[in-house]
């Protein structure tokens, strides 16, 4: 059975740093690798931030100030998270790496014939029609009410975002009491920082903007 993911290309860095750190600790590792896991999740978050915000944000052809807002979130973002990163990746164990190691291995997944990787959640059916029914009606000319889907979208797909990337790593390495306080901050400004831009940026789109918006995220559907 399939599932629709929201989903992005892996690049060969990150594929092979992840690749490379599954296996060791699947092989039998007998340490922790505090320097390959921060690494890999920093890799993770720029390449996450380029593929939910400035990607998008380009090919949609926003202004300036638009442009600033994006921008100004993607940092918030990498700053907190990179807290969290620094913070928990020293104090893990090399149980709590091999624990990382097969939730790695959990949301990533092979493109055709292997020619890259993707990462990326899952996302349930009625979520992921209506993204692709709100593609639909930009392209098909109708933009009444659409801006205000495309916000209810985005921050739906923030909400699994966080629960995938933050919330169920942070539950599967059990840490203690201060670094699930340092890793709470870090969903919260996330989230915050998230809703932020989606909302100041997205009611302001003109239409052909909204129409290249609404195809793009519509294109981070993945079936696998």
């Amino acid at each position: 059975m399939t599932q629709t993911y929201v989903a992005f290309r892996a690049s060969d860095r990150l594929h092979r740093l992840t690749d490379g750190f599954i296996h060791r600790m699947r092989d039998g590792a007998r340490e922790p690798e505090p320097r390959v896991v921060e690494q890999i999740m920093t890799t993770f978050i720029d390449e996450a931030l380029d593929a939910f915000f400035l990607t998008p944000a380009s090919y949609s052809g926003l202004g300036t100030t638009q442009r600033r807002l994006v921008r100004l979130a993607s940092d918030t973002i990498s700053k907190a998270s990179g807290v969290v990163i620094g913070r928990s990746a020293r104090k893990m164990a090399l149980k709590q790496n091999q624990a990382a190691a097969e939730y790695m291995d959990e949301i990533r997944f092979p493109g055709p014939q292997h020619a890259w990787w993707y990462v990326g959640f899952p996302i349930d059916a009625a979520l992921a029609a209506r993204g692709r029914g709100l593609a639909e009606r930009c392209q098909e000319g109708h933009f009444q009410g659409a801006r205000e889907d495309l916000v209810h979208y985005l921050r739906a797909v923030t909400d699994r975002a966080l629960e995938w990337y933050f919330n169920k790593p942070i539950e599967l390495l059990r840490f203690g009491p201060i670094l699930r306080k340092v890793a709470a901050v870090g969903v919260d400004t996330t989230r915050k920082a998230s809703y932020g831009v989606i909302g100041k940026v997205i009611p302001n789109l003109d239409d052909e903007q909204l129409l290249q918006s609404a195809l793009y995220y519509r294109d981070m559907q993945v079936r696998h």
